[in-house]
């Protein structure tokens, strides 16, 4: 049973009103109310309070919060995690692709979000192996036209088009997923799906 339904059913077994139960808890009523229809996780304080109210245990409480978040979490919160988990990109190139897929692999997924992960996913692909082409080729490139190369030092002319590269990755991932949310999403079906 989920924390709204709980609540619900709690609050009835007990014939408080809404209103009641905002007056013992001091709770606005109309927070009670999305509690009930499942707009909202409660925060920790809110919980305690309507748990006194109610007569009943934080651990029961706390035992449906956990349930739900570890089953229910939203999609949004889903992608969330799926789009910090890009910001790996800074760390290693193929960190940046395995978290996410791990991610994308073990969660389930409406259709938006898994198109969404699956042109993310793609582009990561073809960004990874674009980023191993240019950084080998940028040496031979600076040698070929200017004949200075940046060896040992602290920033050679590679770790730079790396670094500079992964920062338009990530500009183009969170561009990836505000365009397909809104329906705009004319430049990202120039991706192919891989996945």
């Amino acid at each position: 049973m989920k924390l709204n339904e709980k609540m619900l059913q709690l609050r009835n077994m007990q014939k408080l009103s809404q209103e009641e139960l905002s007056e013992m808890s001091g709770i606005s009523v109309r927070t009670i109310q999305r509690i009930e229809r499942g707009e909202v996780t409660p925060r920790p304080y809110t919980i305690r309070k309507l748990a006194e109210v109610l007569h009943t245990t934080l651990d029961e409480f706390n035992t449906e919060m956990v349930k739900e978040t570890d089953s229910g979490l939203s999609s949004d919160a889903k992608l969330n995690r799926f789009f910090m988990a890009n910001l790996l990109v800074l760390t290693f190139p193929i960190v940046f692709l395995l978290v996410p897929f791990v991610i994308w692999k073990n969660n389930d997924w409406s259709a938006e979000s898994s198109l969404i992960c699956k042109k993310v996913l793609s582009f990561q692909v073809i960004w990874i192996c674009f980023t191993a082409i240019m950084v080998f080729l940028t040496p031979l490139f600076i040698n070929f036209f200017d004949g200075q190369y940046v060896v040992g030092k602290l920033f050679p002319t590679p770790i730079l088009v790396y670094f500079g590269l992964s920062g338009i990755a990530v500009l183009v991932v969170f561009q990836i997923n505000r365009s397909i949310k809104n329906n705009s999403s004319n430049w990202t079906s120039l991706i192919p799906l891989l996945f």
